[in-house]
């Protein structure tokens, strides 16, 4: 659906590009700014849904946690501990 309202905006566009000359270029142009605007628009409306989507369903991002190389070192060092038990 999305896909056919493109190509008859599109169509629509250069038709009417042709009746009005020289000012056809700017039409076109005013016309692509619109669509830009328009799913620029949509794209903030379903991050805003998604958003809201995660925190119903509890869904979180998680970040890694920084660890250091001092506690990596301990790990590893508890693991060949353990295995050489």
């Amino acid at each position: 659906m999305v896909i056919l309202g493109t190509i008859v905006a599109i169509v629509t566009a250069i038709i009417i590009s042709s009746f009005l000359g020289p000012y056809g270029l700017l039409t076109m142009l005013a016309v692509g700014f619109g669509f830009l605007f328009s799913i620029h628009a949509r794209v903030r409306e379903v991050q805003s849904d998604l958003k809201l989507i995660k925190q119903h369903l509890g869904i979180m991002e998680t970040k890694e946690a920084v660890v250091s190389n001092e506690e990596i070192e301990a790990e590893l060092e508890r693991e060949m501990a353990v295995a050489r038990e």
